[in-house]
């Protein structure tokens, strides 16, 4: 049965908006069953098939935001009409679950599009009510003529703008919204708009996964008090079982909190990365998986702690840098970072681990600058390398850990005759270091901050990409000044 015919026409054969509706959900099929048949044909160059990646991604955002207008007007209709209303009437408790078992994704996925629907009301201005009298949409006036209801502004406008502008996808913009609705009662609001303008920039182009971190170091310097409240949960939450299973396997299992991990997974790390390296030189030879390389290093580690006589674990330059703002370190306020986690940690936590003789704390200026590396020094190029992590977090053109990158010179040290100088120096793993110089991509970079600049088959406009903390941690200064006995910030006035 043709679907328009479902819908188009009322018993008294008068067009609804459904039908119009109707015929453009079978038009929009009729175009998908065109691209499904043209990519299974396959054959197409990675150029165009990158090209009609991102095209169904952007045709894929469009249909999200249809979805989460629909999901919203279902949960208007579902929470407003008396006796549980839509939702009720078709067997489920609630609108989430009506749109979960409508499109056949999760309770969490069907959420994710209530909050995108509720975002994007008062995008668009509602259309103005046609004929004599009052109507569902509308107001009247003396005269009988139709006056449209106003629509309120975007409470998160930012946020709904890039969303209808399909800027960024459902996922990333649900992330800030449940992270400004958080906060709104003990973040003043100017910090918390200039947050989401922030946040919004950081996730365009990124994945949900590593937007999330973004998101988390940002919450944790909005509200630091609450932070570090989490901190000390996490840290009485620590775990780690093991047992045997029916099958005769060891399995692992745990929860470490950010001051716990960071000495075990610098380690892991550092011999996983070891590993690829070496896999890399020897094409073929070591088939391991990443999770295996892990398991491997966590028995080697372990083989060495009880006295094994090997020297050949490549510890010797693992370093674990525990980060702080120089005036935080002095007032005690603010949080510092740790390799190896993206979850920051108080000042306390950062002097206690300062302590430490294995670990280095480094010191920074106000623009995130290094002022100091701490006590240990060892040769001149690992405190290059050092000084690079402080600015790059790690790979700084994807975010991979410090472990698995090296020092590379921006202009080639051989070609170009590069200087082996911070100013020339950049942190990339393996991949990112052959693509970046395989596919001719040019980088800039200052003492707090790098960019990528991508080559005219990538970009043909050139446009600099922020790489390094600049694009993988939360945004520079949104951390406040308080007394964490203070009462919360007020609500936003309403009027």
């Amino acid at each position: 049965m043709d679907v328009p015919s479902l819908l188009d026409a009322e018993p008294g054969g008068g067009e609804t908006a459904v039908g119009g509706f109707a015929r453009a959900c079978a038009a929009a099929r009729e175009s998908v069953g065109t691209m499904r048949a043209l990519t299974a044909e396959g054959g197409s160059p990675g150029r165009e098939v990158l090209g009609q990646l991102e095209a169904v991604a952007l045709l894929a955002r469009e249909v999200d935001m249809v979805l989460a207008r629909l999901s919203r007007e279902a949960q208007r209709l579902s929470d407003e009409t008396p006796g549980g209303g839509l939702a009720r009437r078709h067997g489920h408790r609630g609108a989430a679950d009506l749109v979960a078992s409508t499109t056949g994704g999760t309770r969490a996925e069907a959420q994710r599009l209530l909050d995108a629907g509720r975002a994007l009301e008062g995008v668009e201005p509602a259309p103005a009510a046609s004929g004599a009298g009052a109507s569902e949409d509308g107001a009247a006036d003396a005269a009988g003529t139709a006056v449209p209801v106003p629509v309120p502004a975007p409470r998160h406008p930012h946020v709904a703008a890039a969303l209808d502008r399909l800027e960024i996808s459902v996922d990333c913009a649900t992330q800030i919204i449940d992270m400004l609705d958080a906060l709104e009662e003990r973040v003043e609001p100017d910090r918390l708009t200039r947050a989401e303008r922030e946040l919004v920039a950081r996730a365009r182009g990124m994945s949900a996964t590593r937007f999330a971190a973004v998101v988390r170091r940002t919450r944790a310097a909005l509200d630091i008090h609450a932070h570090e409240k989490s901190l000390a949960r996490m840290r009485a939450g620590r775990w780690v079982r093991m047992h045997e299973d029916r099958d005769g396997m060891i399995v692992l299992n745990g929860r470490l909190d950010p001051e716990t991990a960071a000495p075990v997974r610098a380690a892991l790390d550092a011999l996983v990365g070891d590993a690829m390296r070496r896999s890399k030189d020897a094409v073929g030879e070591d088939t391991r998986s990443t999770d295996q390389m892990r398991a491997d290093a966590l028995a080697g580690l372990s083989r060495h702690g009880l006295g094994c006589a090997a020297t050949d674990l490549p510890l010797s330059t693992v370093t674990v840098v525990v980060r702080v703002a120089e005036k935080d370190l002095h007032e005690g306020l603010g949080l510092g970072e740790v390799d190896g986690t993206s979850t920051p940690v108080d000042v306390a936590t950062v002097r206690r681990m300062a302590a430490d003789a294995h670990l280095i704390p480094a010191v920074l200026g106000s623009r995130g600058e290094l002022l100091d590396l701490g006590r240990r020094r060892r040769l001149f190029t690992r405190s290059q390398r050092l000084a690079l992590g402080e600015r790059d977090g790690g790979c700084a053109f994807c975010g991979a850990p410090q472990a698995w990158t090296d020092a590379h010179h921006i202009r080639w040290w051989g070609r170009d005759h590069g200087l082996t100088d911070l100013a020339n120096g950049v942190l990339l793993c393996g991949h990112c270091h052959t693509t970046v110089h395989t596919q001719g991509w040019d980088i800039h970079a200052t003492a707090t901050t790098i960019d990528f600049i991508p080559p005219t088959s990538v970009d043909p406009a050139r446009r600099p990409r922020p790489g390094g903390r600049r694009r993988f941690h939360a945004p520079h200064g949104l951390a406040a000044r308080h007394d964490p006995d203070a009462e919360p910030a007020p609500p936003p006035d309403a009027s």
